[in-house]
């Protein structure tokens, strides 16, 4: 502090009351909503609860020694490369605040992070406009920072932890760019630019296009010859590159990831459409309070803003070239908001699975930006451009009439839209006669209750009564750790989360069976639709797991809660879909926990590499005997569907059979309907499957906090119970349900149609039988030809294995370009197993293994981070020993 001048610490005080007031201000609204896990809550903001929670349990386990996770981890569903979630997810310095906290904690460890970025956001914008501009009333600086941490983005997409940091430096970057342009000092610019794409590429990649605008808007504006602009720009272009440069080491590793998955879906966008007119409008409504659902742009600010952001562009003392300048800003804004071709640039071409207009913090910024040039302006130039003030208060009226109009006709409607007129009423009034200190406290006291009603607003709608994580946490770690390291030596899956945390693995260190990221592969997504998964792009499911894919895929214990559904609270799931399994061997027992021993063929064994299979559309049933056998090369089915036939009674349901299909409809509409399908000639305690079809799935609703939150009187849709448990599905393909027939072999299947659902088609739930014998066979003939490991840790497996004649080395090692392999320590090409697992051609005889995996470009991507930072160096001794040989040679003139 005290190398700082006078000025620049009283920026920094105005800097840290702005922070602070939005950490207090986020602190109380989230308390209020219940999103503050610190007082029983929880931010169901973004994908937080189900997903980024177990990235930073893994970052935990990463950083307390387990590196060699750091490449390729079976704790990654079935298996995966981490670059693209360790780049996307994982590299912000704050994150290290995690290891304040105990595990069972980490809902508040992340809960703190994003407190601490928002004040940060705030603090830098505020430091930003303090250096940048004038202002005689030093609390519009502090308002407008707490805007910008408390922006209608900011609100809505909190969750998203790891984008906020590029929100954080984006001031910091702005203020180091026009820097460069300015004295030609280029160093501070490439090192936060570095910092910017290193804490998170995509949101440094939208950053890099703001900042292509940025410099071609201030240097047009600035313009004096042609020369100086060249120099300026090649200043720009190799420090932009060096930044680049210096970030490869993530960037490299993270591309070459993402080519073999995300980037590879080329029919990703093909059905991607904007409708101007609509997306236009709804841009429109998000400028005002109460409209702050994420389904579109949040980009609300408050009304001040935005009314003196109108008056920037009316207001002479303003230059008509830097007017014109931002009015081109904006169409380019506009252009991104309803073209498809343009939302696509700034998501690095890829269309967004939701929230959507994740730029819409660099127009939040730009808006801000220049109110905070307009209020500059009212604090010098005071009284004289009141009329422009009416003038821009009436716009922004007429503008408020209007998105009253498009909430009545594309919603959503609410009584916040009349509030929103008679908001900009009352700021049009005060900020004509603002040039008064106790209109100006008065403008900025609204103006704070504004936003902080707006917060209020988008937080209620993301927040959730519940303390389950920490207990969840603890109480799942010691079931897990009680398992025999035998079990565990394979895949484990369960029948319950929380918040549908496909991550869990993770969290707890084992070998899962369920991914979602954005980064997943999905042709092992494709692979598991086929058997009878819930399955998307970026994740599946395995509740619906069959004795059959547990062998397949090394499932050696599951884990069965006999809870229902959101009986701890209202973010825990349990899907109770494993009654197959209640003639297994039980593991252990705790609580309303059984970890049951499943029969699984091993991670590799001499077999079918299986890559020319035909799999039948929504036929889980004949698809995973398609795979057993032919891993295996036996041919005995072990499922196959009963012969036997259900009972059909329906009540206060029109119900038509064809086809091997029903209809159903309800028939009166203030009652629900029911049909019920009972099996009464099964063998006593029998275990099988029910097939359920999609149809089924699309209806029921697994998390329903939301709606049971809103409304008391809510009622599910749609709901199923097999011998009276309600279970509960994910939808996207047919699926085989785990039942167990009662003591007198009775199997009743009881669906409801209720709330505002009046039809559902579907097919037949039929009844599968198992073959225990025939799976104990198969299993017991590819154990007899397994692989005998040596070692088989994340990235590296080696051991020896016996082929015979057309056979071949078969896994279920999720392939990735990094795995390398070898055969008697020479080296040879990688096949495929079931066209995604590692799977590897071998002449007969007894042979020595190995599979090694190292990170694809993460050793080139190191040495061109080198190669950048010695040019940063190079390039800055080159500016200031240029510079001094300027000044030397203006001193002898």
């Amino acid at each position: 502090m005290k190398y700082l001048s006078k000025k620049d610490k009283k920026i920094l005080k105005l800097s840290v009351i702005s922070c602070l007031t939005t950490v207090v201000l986020f602190f109380l609204l989230s308390t209020l909503t219940d999103c503050n896990p610190i007082l029983g809550g929880v931010l169901y903001s973004g994908d937080l609860p189900n997903q980024y929670l177990s990235f930073f349990q893994y970052y935990r386990h990463l950083m307390v020694g387990n590196w060699s996770s750091a490449g390729f981890t079976f704790l990654n569903g079935l298996g995966g490369d981490m670059a693209g979630n360790i780049g996307y997810y994982l590299l912000s310095p704050l994150n290290f605040i995690i290891f304040l906290f105990p595990a069972s904690k980490m809902n508040v460890a992340v809960y703190v992070i994003i407190l601490i970025k928002l004040g940060l956001m705030s603090g830098t914008f505020t430091w930003l406009t303090l250096k940048w501009f004038k202002f005689n009333y030093q609390a519009y600086p502090i308002f407008l920072g707490i805007a910008y941490g408390l922006s209608g983005y900011s609100v809505a997409y909190a969750g998203n932890v790891m984008w906020l940091d590029g929100l954080v430096l984006l001031p910091l970057i702005a203020y180091a760019l026009v820097r460069g342009i300015k004295t030609n000092k280029w160093l501070a610019y490439s090192i936060l630019l570095a910092c910017g794409i290193i804490f998170n590429y995509y949101i440094g990649y939208m950053i890099c296009i703001f900042l292509v605008i940025l410099f071609f808007a201030y240097t047009v504006n600035s313009f004096t010859n042609r020369k100086l602009f060249i120099h300026q720009f090649i200043g720009f272009a190799i420090s932009s590159i060096i930044s680049g440069l210096i970030s490869a080491v993530v960037i490299l590793p993270t591309f070459l990831n993402l080519s073999s998955n995300k980037l590879s879906q080329a029919d990703f966008n093909s059905n991607f459409e904007i409708k101007t007119l609509i997306s236009g409008g709804k841009a429109i409504s998000r400028l005002f309070i109460g409209d702050t659902y994420n389904d579109w742009a949040p980009i609300f600010v408050g009304t001040l803003a935005l009314i003196v952001f109108v008056l920037y562009f009316i207001d002479s003392h303003n230059s008509i070239k830097e007017r014109i300048t931002n009015l081109v800003i904006g169409f380019i804004f506009i252009l991104s908001i309803t073209v498809p071709k343009v939302y696509l640039l700034w998501h690095g071409g890829q269309q967004t699975i939701a929230y959507p207009y994740r730029f819409g913090f660099i127009i939040v910024f730009w808006i801000l930006l220049l109110a905070a040039k307009e209020l500059s302006n009212l604090s010098e130039y005071k009284n004289e451009n009141k009329k422009e003030r009416l003038v821009a208060a009436g716009i922004y009226l007429l503008v408020s009439l209007a998105a009253v109009y498009i909430r009545r006709r594309i919603g959503p409607w609410n009584i916040y839209a009349w509030v929103a007129v008679l908001i900009v009423i009352i700021f049009g009034i005060l900020v004509y006669f603002s040039d008064k200190r106790f209109v100006r406290v008065t403008l900025l006291l609204v103006g704070l209750i504004e936003i902080a009603g707006n917060a209020y607003i988008g937080l209620n709608h993301l927040g959730m009564k519940s303390n389950a994580y920490p207990a969840y946490v603890s109480e799942n770690q010691e079931i897990i750790s009680r398992i025999p390291a035998s079990d565990k030596s394979g895949r484990l899956a369960k029948n319950y989360e929380l918040n549908n945390d496909r991550g869990e693995g993770y969290t707890f260190g084992y070998r899962g069976m369920e991914e979602f990221s954005s980064n997943n592969d999905s042709r092992i997504s494709s692979l598991m639709t086929d058997l009878g998964f819930s399955t998307f792009r970026y994740f599946y499911y395995y509740q619906t797991g069959s004795v059959v894919t547990d062998a397949i895929f090394n499932v050696k214990a599951f884990i069965d809660s006999s809870l229902t559904n959101q009986s701890i609270s209202p973010e825990y799931v349990s899907y109770g879909l494993r009654n197959d399994l209640k003639n297994h061997p039980v593991i252990l027992k705790q609580g309303n926990k059984t970890v049951y021993r499943n029969e699984t063929l091993p991670f590799a064994f001499a077999g079918g590499l299986s890559n020319k299979l035909k799999f039948k559309e929504e036929n889980p049933v004949y698809n995973q005997n398609l795979v057993l056998n032919s891993l295996t090369q036996t041919k005995e089915d072990v499922l196959s569907y009963s012969s036997k036939q259900a009972k059909i009674e329906s009540n206060n349901i029109k119900l038509k059979f064809a086809k091997g299909k029903f209809k159903s409809e309800r028939i009166t509409q203030d009652k629900p309907g029911t049909m019920t399908f009972t099996y009464d000639n099964l063998k006593p305690k029998q275990v099988g499957y029910i097939r359920f079809s999609k149809n089924l799935m699309d209806q029921i609703i697994v998390l329903d906090s939301y709606q049971l939150k809103q409304n008391p009187d809510y009622r599910l849709p749609f709901t199923v119970a097999i011998n009276g448990k309600n279970i509960h599905l994910q939808q996207y393909t047919d699926q085989l349900i785990g039942v167990q027939a009662d003591k007198d072999g009775k199997l009743t299947i009881k669906m409801t149609l209720d709330g505002r659902a009046n039809r559902v088609d579907f097919k037949y739930p039929r009844f599968v039988s198992i073959n225990q014998s025939a799976l104990t066979n198969k299993v017991n003939k590819a154990n007899n030809r397994r692989m005998e490991f040596s070692a088989f840790r994340d990235s590296y497996v080696a051991g020896n294995i016996k082929i015979d004649k057309n056979e071949s080395l078969v896994t279920t090692i999720p392939y990735s370009k990094g795995w390398k392999a070898e055969v008697d320590g020479k080296p040879v090409k990688i096949n495929r197993t079931l066209k995604v697992f590692i799977g590897l051609k071998m002449k007969p005889g007894v042979h020595q293994v190995t599979l090694r995996y190292k990170t694809p470009g993460l050793l080139i991507g190191a040495l061109i981070s080198i190669v950048g930072i010695i040019s940063l160096v190079i390039y800055t001794w080159y500016l200031k020993k240029n510079k001094q040989a300027d000044k030397s040679s203006n001193e002898n003139k």
